[in-house]
């Protein structure tokens, strides 16, 4: 099953404060409230953080799970030989262009 990365440049910041602090830490309502409240709702909605009355609010095992995946997503490329992207133009930057290799196809009978 395939999951999408979700921390956003505002909710990756706020994750990481959670993570440097420690899976103790727990932060007040007052610390909360320092913080852009658009990533924190995302977080809360997605429950990456929650409350835990009488202590604060801390980094949930999904939160965890989101940070891990943003920081250890595979990027390489399974065949290192297809061309580049499309996007990229080799003729601009004066190089020859990688041209397919062309199948030759015997025909039926021919020696």
């Amino acid at each position: 099953m395939t999951t999408a990365i979700v921390l956003s440049n505002r909710l990756f910041p706020l994750v990481q404060h959670f993570v440097n602090q420690g899976r103790t830490y727990y932060m007040t309502i007052g610390h909360a409230q320092e913080f852009d409240q658009r990533p924190f709702r995302s977080a809360l909605i997605r429950q990456y953080v929650a409350f835990r009355p009488g202590k604060g609010f801390y980094l949930t095992e999904a939160g965890y799970a989101a940070w891990d995946r943003f920081r250890h997503t595979d990027i390489h490329r399974a065949d290192t030989t297809m061309p580049l992207t499309r996007y990229f133009d080799p003729v601009a930057y004066g190089l020859k262009p990688n041209e397919k290799k062309r199948l030759r196809v015997m025909k039926q009978g021919a020696a």
